[in-house]
């Protein structure tokens, strides 16, 4: 805990993504893949090769858009730097690790911009919910974007921050699926080639023999899941993607021990090219 406490203060990141609690999230971010690393290493491999394949598949490779950038663990920049003419790399905390990967290539840039569209009018106003309106400034250069694995992730920050903030659930559910919705509409409105990379479902295993389950701190596991069985839910708030998947795989993001002793959490991971 210390640990991730240093890095908090030593991140560069905006105010905004202090408050809203975006720079603890890339801190817990990088924690859990030290912790599980090994069944990370999979879906990590699964996103670069997608991620590749849809770079090579490209006639002109001027600048090249990332959003979701993070710690990088999912973006084969080497490989890119290599054949895009300048790369561009969006979220609102960039770590020290993308950092440090960075500083090796000049056409390499970071760029802070609020990829749901939400943020500053939510700390202007936390008693409303805005409209979300993504608004990515694409170099006019612009021949590939990339969403990386972050369509899911876009309401989670700004829930927990309403949730602090007094407001239900049950109030939340259409604001948040209208985030994810917002996302794919200005994909599909970029006018340039596109990737998604984004889960869409989440399951629950249990590997009790007695059915009973111990919960910790992270995602919330269900309280009662029977021997040996799976509880399933979607992840993307109710939207559902217009446009079927080019690859399917499977993200064992939680091994059994992270969240509780034999509960394992697996995402659904799809990419689809807009």
């Amino acid at each position: 805990m210390l640990a991730e406490f240093l890095t908090w203060l030593v991140t560069p990141a905006p105010w905004l993504a202090r408050r809203f609690g975006y720079l603890q999230e890339s801190v817990a971010i990088a924690a859990r893949y030290r912790r599980c690393r090994l069944a990370w290493e999979p879906h990590l491999t699964n996103t670069c090769q997608a991620v590749l394949a849809f770079s090579k598949r490209q006639k002109k490779r001027r600048t090249l858009v990332v959003l979701g950038s993070g710690h990088g663990l999912d973006l084969p920049l080497a490989a890119l730097a290599n054949s895009w003419q300048r790369i561009v790399l969006v979220d609102l905390v960039h770590p020290w690790s993308i950092r440090r990967q960075v500083w090796r290539w000049r056409h390499v840039q970071l760029a802070t911009w609020d990829i749901a569209g939400v943020v500053e009018a939510l700390a202007a106003s936390p008693d409303r919910l805005p409209t979300p309106s993504p608004r990515w400034p694409l170099p006019a250069d612009c021949d590939g974007l990339i969403s990386l694995n972050v369509m899911a992730q876009l309401p989670i920050v700004p829930l927990a921050f309403l949730h602090r903030h007094g407001w239900s659930e049950e109030a939340l559910k259409e604001w948040a699926r209208a985030i994810v919705a917002a996302h794919w509409k200005q994909l599909a409105a970029a006018g340039v080639p596109t990737l998604l990379i984004t889960d869409v479902a989440a399951t629950w295993r249990s590997l009790k023999s007695d059915g009973s389950s111990d919960q910790k701190g992270g995602f919330d596991a269900p309280s009662e899941l029977e021997p040996s069985t799976c509880s399933q839910e979607e992840t993307l708030f109710g939207f559902t993607l217009p446009i079927l998947p080019q690859r399917v795989w499977t993200w064992t993001i939680a091994p059994a021990g992270e969240l509780a002793p034999e509960i394992e959490r697996h995402l659904t991971v799809v990419a689809v090219e807009v």
